[in-house]
Protein backbone atom coordinates (compact mmCIF):
# COMPACT_ATOMS: atom_id res chain seq x y z
CA UNK A 1 0.00 0.00 0.00
CA UNK A 2 2.00 3.20 -1.08
CA UNK A 3 2.73 5.70 2.14
CA UNK A 4 0.19 7.98 1.09
CA UNK A 5 -3.28 6.06 0.74
CA UNK A 6 -1.97 3.95 4.60
CA UNK A 7 -1.66 7.49 6.11
CA UNK A 8 -4.92 8.61 4.38
CA UNK A 9 -6.41 5.40 6.39
CA UNK A 10 -4.91 6.48 9.50
CA UNK A 11 -6.50 9.94 9.31
CA UNK A 12 -10.05 8.21 8.31
CA UNK A 13 -9.75 5.60 11.43
CA UNK A 14 -8.47 8.97 13.87
CA UNK A 15 -11.43 10.44 12.65
CA UNK A 16 -14.20 8.05 12.48
CA UNK A 17 -12.93 6.73 15.69
CA UNK A 18 -13.45 10.67 16.96
CA UNK A 19 -17.26 10.73 15.85
CA UNK A 20 -17.92 7.36 17.36
CA UNK A 21 -16.36 7.71 20.46
CA UNK A 22 -17.99 11.44 20.37
CA UNK A 23 -21.54 9.95 19.81
CA UNK A 24 -21.21 6.42 21.74
CA UNK A 25 -18.54 6.59 24.32
CA UNK A 26 -15.20 5.84 24.09
CA UNK A 27 -16.01 2.22 26.49
CA UNK A 28 -19.19 1.41 24.10
CA UNK A 29 -17.34 1.99 20.58
CA UNK A 30 -15.25 -1.33 19.61
CA UNK A 31 -12.69 -1.79 17.18
CA UNK A 32 -15.33 -3.84 14.87
CA UNK A 33 -17.76 -0.67 14.73
CA UNK A 34 -14.62 1.66 13.60
CA UNK A 35 -13.31 -0.72 11.08
CA UNK A 36 -17.20 -1.37 9.96
CA UNK A 37 -17.69 2.46 9.16
CA UNK A 38 -14.09 3.00 7.81
CA UNK A 39 -14.81 0.38 5.35
CA UNK A 40 -11.79 -2.18 6.39
CA UNK A 41 -11.67 -5.38 7.95
CA UNK A 42 -10.62 -5.43 11.51
CA UNK A 43 -7.62 -7.32 10.99
CA UNK A 44 -6.59 -4.14 8.63
CA UNK A 45 -7.54 -1.56 11.38
CA UNK A 46 -5.04 -4.00 13.28
CA UNK A 47 -2.32 -3.42 11.13
CA UNK A 48 -2.46 0.26 11.58
CA UNK A 49 -3.41 0.71 15.31
CA UNK A 50 -2.77 -2.33 18.15
CA UNK A 51 -5.69 -1.28 20.06
CA UNK A 52 -8.52 1.24 21.09
CA UNK A 53 -6.29 3.23 23.41
CA UNK A 54 -3.59 3.59 21.22
CA UNK A 55 -6.22 5.05 17.86
CA UNK A 56 -7.27 7.36 21.89
CA UNK A 57 -3.97 8.49 21.80
CA UNK A 58 -3.01 9.67 18.38
CA UNK A 59 -6.26 11.31 18.27
CA UNK A 60 -5.57 13.76 21.36
CA UNK A 61 -1.79 13.72 21.04
CA UNK A 62 -1.76 16.78 18.57
CA UNK A 63 -4.26 19.08 20.84
CA UNK A 64 -2.36 17.85 24.21
CA UNK A 65 1.31 18.33 22.73
CA UNK A 66 -0.15 22.16 21.62
CA UNK A 67 -1.63 23.01 24.96
CA UNK A 68 1.80 21.22 26.93
CA UNK A 69 3.44 24.35 24.39
CA UNK A 70 1.24 26.74 25.52
CA UNK A 71 0.97 26.22 29.33
CA UNK A 72 5.06 25.82 28.79
CA UNK A 73 5.35 29.46 26.66
CA UNK A 74 3.13 30.67 29.24
CA UNK A 75 5.63 29.78 32.05
CA UNK A 76 8.53 32.07 30.26
CA UNK A 77 6.22 35.46 30.63
CA UNK A 78 7.35 38.50 32.57
CA UNK A 79 4.57 39.04 34.29
CA UNK A 80 1.67 37.63 36.33
CA UNK A 81 -0.80 39.51 33.75
CA UNK A 82 0.89 37.92 30.41
CA UNK A 83 1.05 34.72 32.42
CA UNK A 84 -3.01 34.35 32.60
CA UNK A 85 -3.33 35.79 29.52
CA UNK A 86 -1.17 33.69 27.54
CA UNK A 87 -2.83 30.55 29.95
CA UNK A 88 -6.25 31.15 29.19
CA UNK A 89 -6.37 32.57 26.26
CA UNK A 90 -3.69 29.83 24.83
CA UNK A 91 -5.29 26.87 26.10
CA UNK A 92 -8.64 27.96 24.79
CA UNK A 93 -7.61 28.53 20.97
CA UNK A 94 -6.49 25.05 21.53
CA UNK A 95 -9.48 23.51 23.26
CA UNK A 96 -11.51 25.63 20.56
CA UNK A 97 -9.59 24.50 17.46
CA UNK A 98 -10.14 20.47 18.38
CA UNK A 99 -13.62 21.49 20.36
CA UNK A 100 -14.66 17.49 19.41
CA UNK A 101 -12.00 16.04 21.01
CA UNK A 102 -11.79 17.86 23.91
CA UNK A 103 -15.26 17.54 24.73
CA UNK A 104 -14.29 13.62 24.78
CA UNK A 105 -11.72 14.34 27.19
CA UNK A 106 -13.78 16.46 29.11
CA UNK A 107 -17.06 14.59 29.53
CA UNK A 108 -16.38 10.93 28.33
CA UNK A 109 -15.15 9.50 31.89
CA UNK A 110 -14.80 5.95 30.09
CA UNK A 111 -11.62 7.01 28.74
CA UNK A 112 -9.92 7.45 31.72
CA UNK A 113 -9.05 3.53 32.00
CA UNK A 114 -6.35 1.60 32.84
CA UNK A 115 -5.34 1.22 29.38
CA UNK A 116 -5.41 5.32 28.88
CA UNK A 117 -3.50 5.99 32.16
CA UNK A 118 -0.31 7.47 30.44
CA UNK A 119 -2.68 9.58 28.04
CA UNK A 120 -4.94 11.40 30.69
CA UNK A 121 -1.79 11.51 33.33
CA UNK A 122 0.06 13.53 30.52
CA UNK A 123 -3.32 15.73 29.98
CA UNK A 124 -4.06 16.16 34.46
CA UNK A 125 -0.75 17.45 34.29
CA UNK A 126 -0.49 19.79 32.18
CA UNK A 127 -4.01 21.64 33.69
CA UNK A 128 -2.04 21.25 36.99
CA UNK A 129 0.68 23.38 35.43
CA UNK A 130 -2.06 25.69 33.84
CA UNK A 131 -3.38 26.30 37.29
CA UNK A 132 -0.26 26.87 38.81
CA UNK A 133 0.37 29.26 36.92
CA UNK A 134 -2.50 30.86 36.53
CA UNK A 135 -1.97 31.16 40.90
CA UNK A 136 1.05 32.94 40.32
CA UNK A 137 4.09 32.52 42.99
CA UNK A 138 3.75 31.51 46.15
CA UNK A 139 -0.48 31.56 46.41
CA UNK A 140 -2.22 30.91 49.14
CA UNK A 141 -5.62 28.50 49.22
CA UNK A 142 -7.87 31.34 47.98
CA UNK A 143 -5.85 32.25 45.37
CA UNK A 144 -5.39 28.53 44.39
CA UNK A 145 -8.81 27.66 44.56
CA UNK A 146 -9.63 30.57 42.38
CA UNK A 147 -6.81 29.77 39.82
CA UNK A 148 -8.59 25.93 39.44
CA UNK A 149 -11.93 27.78 39.33
CA UNK A 150 -10.96 30.21 36.38
CA UNK A 151 -9.62 27.27 34.38
CA UNK A 152 -12.49 25.09 34.69
CA UNK A 153 -14.93 28.29 33.97
CA UNK A 154 -13.15 28.79 30.69
CA UNK A 155 -12.29 24.93 29.81
CA UNK A 156 -14.98 23.23 31.00
CA UNK A 157 -18.38 25.09 29.21
CA UNK A 158 -16.53 24.51 25.51
CA UNK A 159 -18.15 21.13 25.09
CA UNK A 160 -21.51 22.26 26.30
CA UNK A 161 -22.14 25.42 24.35
CA UNK A 162 -21.55 24.09 20.90
CA UNK A 163 -24.13 26.12 19.27
CA UNK A 164 -22.30 29.76 20.34
CA UNK A 165 -19.72 31.73 17.75
CA UNK A 166 -16.51 30.44 18.48
CA UNK A 167 -15.25 34.30 18.79
CA UNK A 168 -18.03 34.76 21.32
CA UNK A 169 -17.58 31.92 23.09
CA UNK A 170 -14.20 32.57 23.53
CA UNK A 171 -14.26 35.84 24.60
CA UNK A 172 -17.46 35.33 26.80
CA UNK A 173 -14.97 32.32 28.84
CA UNK A 174 -12.17 34.98 29.20
CA UNK A 175 -14.34 37.34 31.14
CA UNK A 176 -15.58 34.77 32.97
CA UNK A 177 -12.36 33.52 33.86
CA UNK A 178 -11.03 36.75 34.77
CA UNK A 179 -13.90 38.01 37.13
CA UNK A 180 -12.82 34.44 38.80
CA UNK A 181 -9.33 35.36 39.37
CA UNK A 182 -9.91 38.87 40.09
CA UNK A 183 -12.94 39.14 42.10
CA UNK A 184 -14.80 41.89 43.42
CA UNK A 185 -15.39 42.00 47.06
CA UNK A 186 -19.35 41.71 47.66
CA UNK A 187 -21.09 43.22 49.65
CA UNK A 188 -22.15 42.59 53.06
CA UNK A 189 -26.05 42.72 53.75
Amino acid sequence: MPRTEQGDTRSRIIETARELFTTHTYRAASMRDIAERVGITKPSLYHHFRSKSEILASLVGPPIDQLESTVDAAATRSTQAEIRQHVLGGCLDVMLAHRETMALLLRDASVYSDETTDVMSRMVTIVNRAIELLAGPDPDWRRRIRAAQAFAAATDPISQLTDVPVDDLRAELLRGASAILDPQPIAEP
